[in-house]
């Protein structure tokens, strides 16, 4: 911005200051007026030029007219003298030292003019001036990027030529870097949000309330690119360190790794104590951008699924979340924008997140295979293991009565029994196949890929083992709730 100082210091322009007012004002625009009351046509900065042509040398009005340029905030006053008046009205010097409003004298041999050229000249001077510091800021991001310089440099670099507090989150909302003074403008200023990424997923926030030069914006900018290019050229490690941490969610998952060790990825990061196992499924598009979306923290824990759903064009994928309302329906939010359905499983410790997934895995047919492909526009759906069995988490709280009582039902069938595996596994999967195909054998035997006589063989094999007819309500209800229960419960796992 042209200041006065600067107005005023010109000697070609003769000008004179005769009342000075609050500092030295910086000048926006220059304005021409025989009006008393110009202030509702006024944003601020303006220098108000007149020769008093409405107004006597002693008219008590000259204090309305300072008094509404000084609402307007105005930068100054500056009066023609040798037109209509031979000097400055006293009442107007008084008026403007009142208000702290800067008046000054313009004699008549300059006309007005001559002085709007003047502050042209030192506007199209200072915007100048403004646009080489702010290529500079520019060109010194940009060769920083060809340097790997950090995010907090290239933060610290757009805070000198902005004047803003900015910082960098992560996917989960967490400060990666900042400025200093970041915190504090937090609390008290608003905030802008720039996305980094396709997904949205990494911003830069800038804070301050005040709205931003196009010199300031273009530096932003600026840091805008060199952050995202450094994101982009860690795309290749970060696939790797992904996977590394795909391997490791997907192992706490099935029980094969302990959560304890996550140290090796990162000293830093910790599974909570209890956790959520969330599914998510959709298209294999949607699912595989949910996947590569950039992740700090906590999201990190998300892995491929080893169970794929039988409808082609879906994919499932496993996400672990800290048991507590704020995390969980972060993880719901994240898989809606990628238009995800979802299960949640049932709270677990993290040693045990096999319990929880059980209990997911358990609810997936509560999704629809068929909205996620031909649906458009849709709201994804989500199910909630813990609240859509009621029966079902009544007898999981009876905790190790029910695990009990559910493995004297399945007998052999109980994971936790003595009969092979594989054969356990096999009559284990056909006994859901015949629940969830409503006791209807044609369409059980399809889905198992067997034939009719081999199901029935099966089926008679399940009957003799657990000591319970399919024929009897009775038994398939207690047959089915002891399957679901070991499910549920993780009980007697490998």
């Amino acid at each position: 911005m042209a200041r006065l100082s600067q107005l005023l210091a010109l000697p070609d322009l003769g000008l004179r200051l005769v009342q000075a007012g609050a500092g030295d004002p910086e000048i926006s625009w220059v304005s021409t007026t025989e009006l008393i009351d110009l202030s509702e046509h006024l944003e601020g900065g303006e220098l108000i030029m007149t020769t008093g042509l409405a107004l006597g040398a002693e008219d008590p009005r000259w204090r309305d007219f300072v008094a509404s340029l000084s609402r307007a905030r105005v930068a100054a006053i500056g009066f023609g003298i040798g037109v209509n008046h031979d000097r400055i009205p006293q009442p107007l010097i008084h008026a403007a030292s009142t208000y702290r409003v800067a008046l000054f004298e313009i004699p008549l041999p300059t006309p007005f003019v001559a002085v709007s050229k003047a502050v042209a000249e030192l506007l199209r001077t200072d915007e100048l001036r403004a646009a080489r510091g702010a290529l500079q800021a520019q060109q010194r991001l940009l060769s920083g990027a060809y340097d790997a310089q950090s995010p907090a440099e290239v933060l610290a670099s757009v805070s000198q030529a902005t004047g803003r507090h900015l910082a960098l989150l992560g996917s989960d909302g967490a400060l990666l870097a900042s400025t200093g003074g970041f915190a504090a403008a937090r609390a008290t200023e608003d905030i802008e949000y720039i996305a980094l990424d396709q997904e949205g997923a990494m911003r830069l926030a800038v804070a301050g309330t005040a709205p931003l030069s196009p010199e300031g914006r273009s530096v932003i900018a600026a840091g805008s690119i060199v952050l995202g290019l450094g994101l982009r050229g860690a795309r290749a490690d970060e696939t790797r360190e992904r996977e590394r941490w795909e391997r490791f969610t997907g192992g706490v998952l099935a029980g094969t790794i302990a959560p304890d060790a996550v140290i090796v990825l990162s000293p830093r990061i910790r599974l909570p104590e209890r956790i959520r196992a969330i599914a998510v499924q959709g298209t294999a598009e949607d699912v595989a951008a949910w996947r590569r979306r950039p992740r700090t923290g906590l999201e990190r824990f998300v892995s491929s699924a080893q169970e794929q759903p039988a409808t082609p064009g879906l994919a499932l994928a496993w996400q672990l979340a800290d048991d507590t309302t704020a995390a969980v329906q972060r993880a719901l939010d994240v898989a809606a924008e990628h238009n995800l359905d979802a299960v949640v499983g049932r709270p677990a410790d993290a040693d045990r997140a096999l319990t929880s997934r059980r209990s997911a895995s358990a609810r997936l047919s509560a999704l629809s295979t068929t909205a996620p492909l031909y649906e458009a526009p849709r709201v994804p759906q989500v199910v909630r293991a813990d609240r859509d069995t009621p029966i079902l988490e009544a007898l999981l709280d009876l905790g190790d009565g029910a695990a009990t009582n559910a493995g004297e039902v399945l007998g052999p069938l109980s994971l936790g029994s003595a009969l092979d595996p594989e054969d356990r596994d096999q009559l284990r999967a056909t006994l859901r196949a015949v629940f969830l195909a409503d006791g209807q054998r044609g369409p059980a035997a399809a889905t198992l890929g067997i034939h009719r006589n081999t199901l029935r063989d099966r089926i008679a094999r399940i009957e003799r083992l657990t000591g319970r007819s399919f024929a009897n309500a009775d038994d398939r209800a207690e047959l089915w709730l002891a399957y679901r229960l070991e499910e549920s419960s993780g009980a007697g796992r490998r």
